[in-house]
């Protein structure tokens, strides 16, 4: 059998060489044929070389006919930039004739919405090969996310614990797609020709180092852009080391002391301006008032769970908190008739 091609460019920001050499030795060693685009390695400013660089990489090994799954080096931030060069390749030469297989998380998320609306690939939420922690991961994500890439339905890798939800349980079964991906990069496409559609969908979404406030104010852009409103239901997955501030303010003062004598004076006794809120506190107030489902507890993110996602899949989600993969047209296409396998 003839082994899966993995091309790889980098589209965000720059790779750093020794984790990404770690991670692509781990990807050999799993049988992958490994290409790596000259680009992956170049620097400008914050980016893996200039956006003309990045986008024509991506471009190239989205045609390439030898390649089989395009998998992004890392995340990070500059994929954004590239959608309307990529949209603009697109009409002039026209989309890819292959249907290939995406692979990436974060902010990769905008490229998985352009590359399955306008060339009609699949994509993998899951780790790339510069992160410290990709020949790391679990036995059981590693596996299910070769079992995907290969064609295979893996062991439900999403139902270690049923998911809990934080207003109400869906009367019946919802069956559907589920698209989504990173909560900032979601929320940075609204009101852009690259905003996503999630009407009959379920969405995913996850996020690394945002605090409440930020969270609430992303949430609330997307509800009043009306995102949610003919959406199936909400399902997050790991919102990792995101957590509320803890801002201080200055303590009463003694009997007989000027408070104004406090101001810009280091040694003043200070005191949290509020209560400092948890997680779930926080979640129940920032996500619950949506008018759909909202499902919490998806093993998938930035950690510490890293099982991967198709995502454009169709899955099951039952009141009982169980969410099941249904159909994936990446499974028909690599091990179909018309596939390469």
């Amino acid at each position: 059998m003839k082994p899966i091609s993995v091309g790889i460019v980098a589209a965000s920001s720059t790779v750093p060489k020794v984790e990404f050499e770690i991670g692509v030795e781990h990807l050999r060693a799993a049988g992958f044929k490994v290409t790596i685009h000259p680009q992956v390695l170049e620097h400008h400013f914050t980016f893996a070389g200039s956006d003309d660089r990045r986008a024509q990489a991506f471009y190239e090994y989205a045609n390439d006919p030898s390649i089989d799954v395009v998998w992004m080096a890392r995340g990070g931030y500059g994929a954004g930039r590239l959608l309307p060069m990529l949209e603009e390749m697109t009409r002039k030469l026209g989309k890819p004739k292959q249907r290939k297989l995406l692979i990436g998380y974060s902010d990769v998320t905008v490229l998985h919405e352009f590359v399955r609306s306008r060339w009609g690939w699949c994509t993998l939420h899951a780790p790339m090969p510069s992160a410290s922690n990709f020949s790391l991961l679990k036995e059981s994500e590693w596996k299910a996310t070769l079992d995907l890439i290969h064609g295979r339905k893996p062991a439900n890798v999403w139902n270690d614990q049923p998911l809990r939800f934080l207003n109400r349980a869906p009367d019946k079964a919802i069956e559907s797609e589920v698209v989504g991906g990173n909560l900032s990069l979601w929320a940075s496409v609204m009101g852009t020709p690259f905003a996503p559609t999630t009407n009959g969908r379920m969405v995913f979404l996850e996020d690394i180092g945002e605090p409440f406030y930020r969270i609430d104010r992303m949430m609330t852009q997307l509800m009043q852009a009306g995102s949610f409103k003919r959406a199936e239901a909400l399902i997050l997955g790991d919102f990792t080391n995101c957590n509320d501030e803890d801002n201080q303010c200055l303590a009463p003062p003694a009997p007989g002391i000027d408070p104004r004598t406090l101001l810009n004076n280091p040694t003043a006794k200070k005191q949290s301006l509020r209560k400092v809120y948890q997680q779930p506190e926080a979640f129940q107030e920032i996500f619950a008032r949506l008018p759909i489902p909202v499902a919490i507890g998806l093993p998938v993110g930035h950690g510490p769970n890293f099982a991967p996602l198709p995502l454009g899949a169709k899955y099951r989600l039952t009141p009982d908190g169980r969410f099941d993969l249904v159909e994936w047209d990446w499974l028909s296409t690599i091990a179909g008739p018309a596939g390469r396998r």
